[in-house]
């Protein structure tokens, strides 16, 4: 069934202790089709004395659950609003949420976008951001995610998936790059984004073969935990504290944006890739990699596959969706989308087989390695 209508969608990335309250909250307002994915987040962890001076890991990570689901985009405010209420995420450490608008282009008639009963909340000022997802070889996603670390932005997230595409394509060099990818995922203030991007892709090397894949997409607004590092405090407030005061004075991030209008932000001048959308299907667990196989088919060059547990109650009309999920993200050209969904569409992608559905967002800049 098609839909083409623009709707929200809300992804929440929590601490996994908070997370249950979060999804009670949802749930009492009618947030009741919703998914769930096991994530890490990572931070800097103060060392003291003797340990400051060896060498070694001061990453840490934390157990991190990410949120996701699509509104009718009158309730994006509300919802938003009592995410960062039932998850107290005004206090840094605790999580991040943010919401974008997307279109839902194709799907299953069980799988629309969740229409909340009217309620009351308290009022958050929100930030204006910017979304960087950058997928890399497993083992890799450590040092990309740093640098949202030690530029102070955001705490980020990180999760698995598994590439197909451009390795099915190498043959017997295919032995060398590994299906296994980590996801990492941050936001920032668009006045940065460009230049995060840049010191994520020297960073990850990005412009060598196979080392991954990067992409810049817009978000509305939201809220993003800044609390990088962990360690004893010295003064009253921690610096993300004070930081988040200055940005509900000044109305927003703009104030401490790393970059003018005339510095040099990159050593390389670089090709990015443009005119793209992410079109990402939504199928039950088991069908993703035959219904990617049909996309490629059709024009799209690969997808990055992640599992997904569906939260819905078990006495409605979703629990005929699986409760697992599957989330395939292609990025494709503008004039490729309608194929692929037409393809997806002949395929069954959309029957009680599939469950499908497909969500539809811009990209505004991508880069990897294309060859000499």
């Amino acid at each position: 069934m098609e839909f083409k209508k623009r709707i929200s969608r809300i992804t929440a990335f929590v601490n996994r202790n908070i997370s249950k309250d979060i999804l009670d909250s949802l749930k009492e307002v009618g947030v009741i089709d919703l998914y769930l994915a096991a994530a890490r987040s990572l931070v800097i962890e103060e060392r003291k004395g003797i340990y400051a001076l060896l060498p070694g890991r001061d990453l840490v990570d934390d157990p991190l659950d990410i949120i996701s689901f699509i509104v009718d985009r009158k309730a994006e405010t509300l919802i938003l609003n009592l995410i960062i209420e039932k998850g107290q995420l005004t206090l840094p450490g605790r999580g991040s949420v943010y919401s974008e608008e997307v279109n839902l282009v194709m799907a299953h008639e069980l799988c629309q976008e969740n229409k909340p009963i009217p309620f009351t909340t308290e009022k958050t000022s929100f930030q204006k951001l910017t979304g960087i997802c950058c997928i890399v070889q497993r083992g890799q996603g450590d040092s990309v995610a740093r640098v949202a670390l030690d530029t102070g932005i955001c705490v980020p997230s990180v999760h698995f998936g598994i590439g197909t595409g451009v390795r099915d394509k190498l043959g017997l060099l295919r032995i060398t790059i590994p299906a296994e990818k980590e996801v990492i995922n941050i936001a920032t203030s668009p006045y940065d984004a460009e230049v995060i991007m840049k010191m994520m892709i020297e960073v990850g090397k990005l412009d060598q073969p196979g080392k991954g894949f990067i992409y810049l997409y817009p978000l509305k607004q939201g809220i993003i935990n800044m609390k990088v590092s962990r360690g004893e405090h010295r003064h009253a407030a921690s610096i993300e504290q004070i930081v988040a005061a200055i940005d509900h004075i000044r109305g927003g991030a703009e104030w401490r944006r790393r970059t003018g209008s005339g510095e040099k932000t990159g050593k390389k001048n670089r090709n990015y890739l443009t005119d793209l959308a992410d079109l990402t299907l939504l199928c039950d667990d088991g069908t993703g990699t035959d219904l990617v196989r049909v996309a490629m088919s059709a024009g799209a060059a690969g997808a990055t596959i992640a599992r997904l547990k569906h939260v819905r109650p078990q006495d409605s009309p979703l629990s005929e969706v699986s409760p697992a999920r599957e989330a395939c993200s292609m990025i494709v050209s503008n004039d490729q989308v309608g194929d692929i969904l037409n393809a997806l569409k002949e395929a069954g992608a959309f029957t009680d087989n599939c469950h499908g559905q497909v969500q539809l967002r811009q990209v505004q800049k991508a880069f990897t390695y294309l060859g000499k």
